[in-house]
């Protein structure tokens, strides 16, 4: 049977993050090293840096603080991001060997029909969230310097003002600083886009292995199905239901490496979901405020773009978490599918157990703390709103 590589639908996400400076693998040229460390320390813990120190020479006012924090908390959530890659290069290898493993290949047309449309859908998801986000990152980064160009309009700062720097300094070095604004904007947007959709290309997949998985079950006991007659052919002196046991058993260490899967995807992204999602919450309160807030029409713009990729960050993995979860439970209905009633006594022992094993469903968590879930999401939204109310109460009091 044709060898289906599941991690081709990965190699943007790859080469991104090779320029990124978190590339997993090894790299020939003996300056990677040092080529990852200082990008990162640029454009993300310099970059970071400044926008944390700039708080505290900002004016002591909410509407002063609302836009700087807009993309601070984005910031934050990138580091977490960024710093997981870096301590985590072994196990991110791992789980990409395990998706082209032998236990994850399909062995039937229709787990192969399963498994291309899982492929098709990441690589069409990537197009998707990368047009967005270009769209939003380049409407904001070259408005202010398009106007600037044709109008007699000062160039202004766009992610953060940098009060810190003296107003003469600034006006002295604005195209250099707003060039390194501009790009470690960016360099921050690709981090997102090639760390988020590789996290959700691996939910995509649980939920493929899955489905195979319950395809399985429900025809353990067809002879014409995941090479029966191959396992006839090497156990003909067995009986036939140690041939069914043979098939169960294998269902069930499958079932078992999707486990060990969900699992090694929860060690390594645990922290960083918290972080996002802890922070989703503030920045889509900080954007709601802001639009209350005068601005031009393109800035309006943006805001609604830039509201709508955070708000998918955190709907599309817990609309996906939460398939996983059905997903899993219907395994336990799906065993039931295939013709158990006359196979003997010890394979529906072997049944009840993998049922009673399966009843548990699988669930990706934030730190041990909150699934994946659409419950989740709504509670991440409630939260973002009382925030939003919570801070045009203070307004109103500052008015």
């Amino acid at each position: 049977m044709l060898i289906l590589k599941q991690t081709d639908c990965f190699n943007k996400n790859i080469k991104f993050w090779k320029i990124l400076g978190i590339y997993p693998f090894d790299v020939k040229w003996k300056f990677y090293e040092i080529y990852s460390n200082l990008f990162i320390f640029l454009f993300i813990f310099l970059y970071d840096g400044l926008m944390t120190i700039n708080f505290y020479f900002l004016p002591r006012d909410l509407d002063h603080f609302v836009e700087e924090m807009i993309f601070y908390f984005t910031l934050l959530a990138v580091m977490s991001k960024a710093v997981t890659y870096m301590v985590a290069k072994k196990k991110i290898v791992k789980l990409l060997e395990i998706l082209d493993s032998e236990m994850f290949h399909p062995e039937t047309k229709k787990g192969m029909q399963i498994v291309t449309a899982a492929k098709k859908f990441n690589v069409k998801y990537w197009k998707i969230v990368a047009s967005v986000s270009y769209y939003s990152n380049l409407v904001h980064i070259l408005t202010p310097l398009i106007a600037h160009i044709m109008t007699p309009v000062p160039l202004l700062l766009n992610s953060c003002s940098y009060s810190f720097l003296s107003e003469d300094f600034k006006e002295m070095f604005i195209y250099p600083i707003y060039l390194y604004q501009a790009f470690g904007m960016h360099v921050n947007m690709l981090y997102n886009l090639n760390i988020d959709t590789f996290f959700l290309g691996l939910m995509i997949y649980v939920i493929a292995q899955l489905e195979l998985l319950e395809e399985h079950l429900t025809n353990v006991t067809d002879e014409n199905t995941y090479k029966a007659g191959t396992l006839r052919a090497n156990c003909i002196h067995e009986s036939d239901d140690s041939v069914l046991i043979k098939k169960l058993n294998k269902a069930i260490v499958h079932y078992e490496s999707i486990y060990k899967y969900c699992s090694l995807i929860e060690d390594i992204f645990s922290i960083t979901l918290f972080v996002q999602f802890s922070m989703a919450s503030c920045i889509i309160c900080v954007c709601l405020f802001r639009f209350t807030l005068p601005a031009t029409n393109e800035y309006y713009m943006f805001l609604a773009s830039y509201v709508t990729i955070m708000t998918m960050q955190i709907m599309v993995p817990c609309w996906f978490g939460t398939r996983i979860m059905d997903k899993s439970c219907h395994l336990s209905q799906a065993v039931y599918a295939c013709n158990w009633t006359p196979q003997s006594r010890r394979f529906k022992s072997s049944l009840k157990l993998f049922v009673e094993r399966a009843n548990r469903p699988l669930s990706i968590t934030g730190w041990k703390m909150f699934p994946l879930s659409l419950n989740t999401f709504t509670s991440i939204m409630n939260s973002a709103y009382s925030f939003f109310t919570l801070l045009r109460h203070m307004q109103s009091r500052e008015i």
